[in-house]
């Protein structure tokens, strides 16, 4: 097969629909899947399908759940590519978030965790002089060849080809740690398995998969760069090369994902609290709606911007509220609901609501209360359908499905909206029941799969061990 690059439209939910070409990794999972079969005993099976709760992707020796498969496939690519081996890989998830949406950006709460599906790359290079070496970047996937870009500095900028602009974009964030007259100069083959314009955050999985390799670049042998900074780094990235103004919840998750647990994040503070599941028998399920609703590129940034006029709206009367985060319903209740429209008056009201959902679910996660996780769930799926306006019928459909099959406790939409995936808390022993309910009830009502998998909380970003 022809290799590619595989940076181009790794966006997640809303993003995916903001840009074109969000079709073109359609065929990613079945390049990875015949690369990995030839004869290779450790290849993982695929999670986009379960059939029961023990469908979940199993750790492989040294690697995270559903990495060797990925790392295999990459190195083949790289090595097709460039005609030799590569010395470093690493690697970073994407994410599903159980509860807290589009809260992030208003410095808010949100209950992510790290997927069972990621990102990796396998590279070689370093830190050069800045007139000597270039970027080459392929992966499997994707039609052409390598494409090549110079990382000096000064010259780092976005342009087309638009998917370059993610890995630029932290290639320029990490240039500041070099010293003057030097750059970054490496060759890379990525491979993924997150799911494309499904609200999975495979855009934050790009941005850290990057970031982590380049702290593997400079310094020789590792970074002193925080987790913490990583990810704010990578949004940032996201924000001055591929104009998105996105929260740091994603790139968060992705960077400080931990094996086991959840990541309640303060999006003001940017610190995380790990939240684990208490004892019950709750699994986590997502479902892909496969719908990806071709937007304006607007929708996202407009709900930015109605969330910044309800904060002003409110601090006029309030002024300790800085950010939505701060305001009460109490606050939103009185004087200042006169001062906006209903549009943003209901934007803010989603806000509002979602931030004491979040606090209250991790409460009842914690001590196993799964039944009021699942009504807050409820609550937050009703909220941004009819308040927030980021649904679709197709989500609603699944929502409306999965909330009244037996064992299910709660279920909402996922990511941005307009598209994408819907999660749900059930019962591990109604887990294989409810996949079969929702491929048959939901093919019936629109005609479109549904594919679902099992997933545990998994492992943050990191380098991996090459082959």
């Amino acid at each position: 097969m022809r290799l590619s690059v595989f940076v181009a439209v790794y966006l997640s939910g809303l993003h995916a629909e903001a840009f074109p070409g969000k079709r073109l990794f359609g065929k990613l999972k079945d390049e990875i899947q015949q690369k990995t079969s030839r004869g290779k005993k450790h290849a993982s099976k695929s999670a986009e399908s379960c059939d029961s709760c023990e469908n979940s992707q199993q750790p492989d020796g040294d690697y995270p759940p559903g990495a060797l498969p990925l790392l295999k496939a990459a190195t083949e690519a790289f090595t097709e590519a460039f005609g030799t081996t590569p010395t470093l890989a690493a690697q970073a998830p994407g994410r599903v978030n159980l509860i807290g949406e589009h809260t992030d950006y208003t410095g808010g709460f949100v209950l992510p965790l790290a997927l069972e599906k990621r990102t990796v790359v396998v590279f070689t290079g370093g830190v050069v002089d800045s007139n000597a070496g270039e970027c080459a970047v392929v992966s499997v996937g994707m039609e052409g060849g390598p494409v090549t870009f110079d990382a000096k500095p000064e010259a780092l900028a976005p342009g087309d080809p638009f998917w370059a602009n993610y890995v630029k974009g932290v290639v320029k964030q990490y240039s500041a740690d070099l010293p003057p007259g030097k750059k970054f100069a490496f060759k890379a083959a990525f491979a993924s398995d997150v799911p494309l314009g499904a609200g999975l955050s495979s855009s934050a999985a790009l941005e850290v998969a990057t970031a982590t390799m380049l702290e593997q670049l400079h310094p020789p042998g590792g970074s002193s760069v925080s987790k913490e900074t990583k990810a704010l780094r990578c949004q940032a990235a996201e924000h001055e090369f591929c104009g998105m103004p996105c929260g740091i919840m994603d790139q968060f998750i992705s960077a400080l994902g931990e094996q086991g647990k959840l990541l309640q994040i303060d999006c003001r503070s940017n610190k995380g609290t790990a939240v684990t599941m208490g004892a019950g028998d709750a699994v986590i399920l997502v479902t892909n709606s496969n719908v990806k609703h071709t937007l304006s590129g607007s929708e996202y940034p407009t709900r930015v911007a109605q969330c910044k006029a309800a904060t002003q709206a409110i601090a006029k009367l309030h002024p300790e509220v800085t950010q939505l985060r701060d305001a009460t319903p109490v606050m939103l209740e009185g004087s200042a609901k006169s001062a906006m429209d209903d549009e943003t008056y209901r934007r803010a009201r989603h806000v509002i609501y979602e931030n004491l959902r979040v606090v209250s679910a991790v409460e009842a996660l914690e001590r196993g209360k799964f039944e009021a996780v699942g009504r807050a769930m409820l609550a937050s799926h009703t909220s941004l359908r009819d308040d927030f306006e980021v649904s679709c019928l197709e989500l609603d459909t699944l929502v409306d499905l999965a909330s009244g099959f037996e064992g299910v406790y709660g279920a909402r939409m996922t990511g941005g909206g307009f598209g994408g995936c819907i999660v749900t808390l059930v019962k591990a022993a109604s887990a294989p029941g409810l996949i079969a309910h929702l491929e048959e009830k939901y093919k019936k009502a629109t005609g479109l799969n549904a594919d679902s998998f099992i997933t545990r909380p998994g492992v943050g970003a990191g380098p991996l061990k090459p082959l």
